[in-house]
Formats: C-alpha cells, structure tokens, sequence
C-alpha cells in the first residue's frame, strides 16, 4: 500500500478487532466515488460497496479478506466510447509489523516460488485503512484496456500478422 491520502478513510484500529473477527460493510458516498473516479481515471464510479471481515493475523497483525462490486463507467480503447462496466474484486491482504514494506526496492532472483503466497504487508503503527484497501483492489481488478461489448479492432488484414520488425523493413524499402 501507498503512503498518499486515501480519497476515503475507514481506519480500524488492533484493539478494535476481536479474536473472531469484524466484519465490514462499506458503502461510499457520492464525494468518496468522484474522488475514486479521478484517482482511477475513469469517467465515473456510479456504485462502491465493500464486505470485508477483518480478522487478527500473528500476534500483532491483522487480515482482510471479502469482496468489492463497483458499477462505473469506463471508456473503450476501441471505440473511445464511455460504457458501464460492473466490478467483482476479491480481496485477500495481511498486515504485520514484520511485514514487506510495498515501497522498498526488492530483488527478483529472490522470488524463487511465483506461485508462493505474499508474504505480509508492512503493518506500520497500529491501524489499517480499508478505504484505501478498498481503493488498491479496486484499481487492480481493473482491466487496463476496456473494451464495450461487441467492440473488435478492424485493422487492415495485411498489417494484423506483420511484426514491428516487418513493418520498419516495409517502410525501409519504402525509401529505397
């Protein structure tokens, strides 16, 4: 997770969080959404919800798993048009003091195991942001390259099997 401000904070503190868990609804306001929206880049998030039970992890960490559904409108890559699109994110993330702090620099030879669960998140003090939770998912779960329904590229039939490399010589000889 980033340090920047969430554009909506729900902060749950450790003692907050009894040996069974917590669970929490969140639902966002229209403020909340514009902000999310803009932070996304998309035209608008019509609808934010969250379900997510907070349990303790270790001694003096915490989890968050559960589930967002958004409605928000996204814009095709295709066709440059504004289309709504519906959202169902898991989530899944642990928080330890002992934790990966996300900003610090790490090296790849040391991921021996893709497949391996993360390890935790830094736990820095003792409160957790599911708004900002919330936002992270989110944004993950987001495809990077919308497309509407039905939409299709129609490119010239010559150009689609052509590599990078068969085009620059295309036009070389072009020149020629």
């Amino acid at each position: 997770m980033t340090n920047e401000t969430p554009h909506f904070s729900r902060p749950v503190h450790l003692r907050e969080v009894p040996p069974t868990g917590r669970y929490f609804v969140i639902e966002t306001n229209e403020d909340e959404r514009r902000a999310i929206a803009r932070q996304l880049g998309v035209p608008d998030v019509a609808a934010l919800t969250a379900k997510l039970h907070v349990t303790p992890f270790r001694k003096d960490g915490l989890a968050v798993d559960g589930t967002i559904r958004a409605r928000l409108t996204q814009i095709c890559v295709v066709t440059a048009e504004p289309f709504e699109s519906e959202v169902d994110a898991p989530v899944d993330v642990r928080f330890s003091p002992d934790g990966q702090d996300p900003n610090a620099e790490f090296d790849l030879a040391e991921l021996h195991n893709p497949d391996a669960e993360d390890p935790p998140d830094l736990l820095s003090g003792d409160t957790i942001d599911l708004g900002a939770i919330v936002c992270e998912f989110l944004a993950l779960a987001l495809d990077p390259y919308p497309r509407k329904p039905g939409a299709a590229f129609e490119g010239d039939e010559d150009e689609a099997g052509l590599s990078p490399f068969a085009a620059l010589n295309k036009l070389k000889d072009k020149d020629s």
